[in-house]
């Protein structure tokens, strides 16, 4: 954080356009105070229950092949459009990195924000003069909206953006050419201040990650500030006059707060400092160290990260934890999330780079090759060994039994299967 902020200050640039978060400090530690959209990018580039799941995603869908396809859904083996899914259309990234960082950006922050190169003498991208593709960094892009248009009156998003900036390494805070940016949106519900922007995914686990970012700033207190284990002091009677709690009650604030901070200076469990404090006068021990364990919070943090999780529908099997689950278990549960959210995931994504890119105007798609999925071969394969059994069956039944009129039963089966296949 303080980097970043050195980095752009460097350059002239305001930091509040490119600030990563709002921050407060909680003792020693600097932490955001709860999710925002703002901060929703980078909270789940650096909290790892947030970022498990939408890595999940975004690992596994950047590893399918994709492919240009005509209507039919055929493969078009030597086309000019296979630059479009090839690592020829970016200088600096693989084809994979690009989907990567599309899929982590859609479900992190609720946006992939695309910047497609055209050459200066176009006016826009079109799928003839497309040259190049870029996923913006969501945290270091930012807009300008007009205020009076209604997205009932509009026909494009960028008939919304009156400027567009993004703050890259090497120009500082530059402006972008509206008519090359496209933004795929995750959901429907947009931002308080914004009508082309989307509200995070992360919204649907909002209570859970603000109870997470709680328990990592405790479990970061009792270690850094807690000062000493204990303390060796004077051994108070019952005939001694004013007694210590007295005493401290009477000392002014200030004091008090010099005391604390000189305990925290010299004593603690980490670093160059004492673990234990000791006095020159008769003395009894005094625990004074807070107990992590009373706070649960490796319970908390899988609680916490197992409600995340289930927001992108990913069962708390796959959840990573000391106690995993069997490899068996696993399989089955990554390939019930293939089935019920990655392959529709997969599906809008191929969708938009489709439109995105204009190969729909061309009468072809993108589409993708799921062939090297494990989990989904091993259900297919179990799949047509249960085909086979059904189909033997009514052939015996059918032996048996002649009279039943089960062929229509046999055609549908072979049907079904060859529209799967």
């Amino acid at each position: 954080m303080g980097r970043l902020k050195w980095w752009f200050g460097k350059r002239g640039v305001d930091v509040k356009e490119v600030d990563s978060y709002e921050v407060k400090s909680v003792g020693s530690l600097i932490v955001p105070e709860s999710l925002t959209n703002k901060n929703a990018f980078i909270l789940t580039n650096s909290v790892a229950e947030m970022y498990f799941p939408v890595d999940f995603y975004a690992d596994r869908i950047s590893k399918l092949r994709f492919f240009i396809a005509n209507k039919a859904g055929r493969e078009i083996v030597n086309s000019e459009l296979n630059r479009f899914v090839s690592d020829s259309i970016n200088p600096l990234f693989s084809f994979s990195d690009l989907v990567y960082q599309y899929v982590f950006s859609l479900y992190s922050d609720g946006n992939a924000i695309n910047y497609l190169g055209v050459p200066s003498i176009y006016n826009k991208p079109s799928v003839s003069t497309i040259e190049r593709w870029d996923v913006l960094q969501p945290n270091l892009f930012e807009i300008d909206e007009y205020s009076n248009q209604s997205i009932l009156n509009i026909s494009s998003w960028n008939d919304m953006i009156r400027k567009a900036y993004y703050c890259d390494g090497s120009n500082g805070r530059g402006e972008l050419d509206v008519d090359n940016l496209v933004i795929n949106n995750y959901g429907l519900k947009r931002r308080s201040d914004s009508n082309v922007l989307a509200s995070s995914p992360m919204w649907g686990a909002n209570k859970s990650i603000d109870v997470l970012l709680s328990v990592y700033s405790a479990r970061y207190n009792v270690y850094a500030n807690n000062g000493a284990a204990g303390y060796l002091a004077k051994k108070q009677s019952a005939s001694s006059g004013t007694s210590l709690d007295t005493a401290i009650a009477n000392m002014d604030g200030s004091k008090r707060d010099d005391i604390i901070n000189d305990i925290n200076e010299r004593n603690g469990l980490t670093g160059r400092r004492n673990i234990w404090g000791i006095s020159g006068v008769p003395i009894e021990f005094v625990k004074t160290l807070a107990s992590i364990r009373d706070l649960m919070p490796l319970d908390e943090t899988l609680e916490n990260a197992v409600k995340i999780a289930s927001v992108f529908q990913i069962p708390p099997v796959l959840v990573p934890r000391k106690d995993q689950s069997t490899y068996d278990n696993q399989e089955n549960a990554e390939a019930n999330v293939w089935e019920n959210a990655l392959l529709s995931a997969a599906k809008t994504i191929s969708g938009n780079l489709t439109k995105m890119f204009g190969i729909d105007k061309t009468g072809n798609q993108i589409l993708f090759d799921i062939s090297s999925v494990s989990a989904l071969v091993e259900n297919e394969i179990e799949s047509e060994d249960l085909t086979a059994k059904k189909l033997e069956n009514i052939k015996k039944l059918k032996e048996i039994k002649p009279e039943l009129e089960i062929d229509n039963i046999i055609t549908e089966i072979h049907s079904r299967y060859g529209n799967e296949k």
